[in-house]
């Protein structure tokens, strides 16, 4: 019973976890290079929604989508000042600037908010209740229909909308969907918001599980980051699946071991993964390539 405990737990943290890689994923395959500043926008979406909804009192249900808004802004600005400037440049400049961004995002939320943690209060409930010998809360349950909600209304959006199809044409080649009418400029910049806008919800279901401070986007990011490249960074589905088995995988290691170990879990499934099998375990492919 205290194993299927634990996979019911990290099935909620994985769903989280997978929000965050699917927006690498997505900036990955259209714009080639992985933004290391998505566990920022993640802590911007979540410190929105602690100043709207904490401190100002506004209602959940009104202060989520505005926290959501203020990401997509931020997100729409990162990709304005230094995706744009640099989209011909290499790949290596790229994820520089991405770092750097993720620095200074960092930095300024340290500024604003302190170094102080904040515990976030639950946003769906925390009272608990037992189904024969398991014990569920609200929280975790939402966390787990808002994961896998998304991932199946993003794959609507891409594949049956006209605004998909034209950013999955430009992912799969710029210059073709340039020939074909296709915005170029405007999918890539939309698939930026939309990442941005995951990565808020993602920071805003995190953050009554996690302590959070003004450090706490690089803690994302890397749990993120390991999700992604575990599931492939060639189709979003397998962000979700990385996300799940990552979150599992923690669970089970504080569970049967110590709570020392979850942050150990992300670094060592990334070192598996890349000596195993460098492009993701849902790919068939031997080596990562954009869709």
């Amino acid at each position: 019973m205290q194993i299927l405990q634990q996979l019911i737990q990290g099935l909620s943290l994985g769903s989280i976890y997978g929000l965050v890689a699917l927006g690498y994923v997505l900036i990955y395959q259209a714009w080639g290079v992985l933004n290391f500043a998505q566990g920022e926008v993640c802590a911007i979406g979540a410190f929105s929604l602690l100043v709207l909804h904490v401190e100002l009192g506004m209602p959940v249900i009104l202060a989520m989508p505005l926290a959501i808004i203020v990401s997509m802004i931020v997100g729409y600005i990162i990709e304005f000042l230094s995706f744009r400037p640099l989209e011909n440049a290499k790949d290596m400049s790229k994820l520089i600037a991405t770092i750097g961004v993720s620095i200074c995002v960092r930095n300024l939320l340290r500024v604003i908010f302190g170094a102080d943690a904040f515990a976030f209060p639950s946003i769906f409930g925390d009272k608990p209740f037992h189904v024969g010998g398991l014990i569920l809360v609200p929280q975790n349950l939402w966390n787990t229909v808002f994961g896998f909600g998304l991932v199946i209304l993003l794959n609507l959006f891409l594949k049956k909308t006209r605004v998909g199809k034209s950013m999955r044409a430009t992912a799969q080649d710029k210059e073709a969907a340039r020939l074909m009418g296709i915005n170029v400029r405007a999918s890539l910049t939309g698939t930026f918001v939309i990442a941005s806008a995951i990565g808020a919800i993602a920071g805003m279901l995190l953050a009554p599980v996690y302590l959070f401070n003004a450090n706490i986007g690089a803690t994302i990011g890397t749990k993120g980051y390991a999700a992604a490249v575990l599931g492939g960074l060639d189709f979003a589905s397998g962000a979700m699946v990385g996300g799940i088995i990552l979150g599992i995988a923690e669970c089970l290691a504080v569970a049967f071991g110590s709570s020392a170990y979850q942050s150990a879990i992300a670094y060592i499934v990334l070192f598996l993964v890349l000596i195993l099998k460098p492009s993701g375990i849902m790919s068939k492919k031997k080596t990562v390539e954009k869709v």
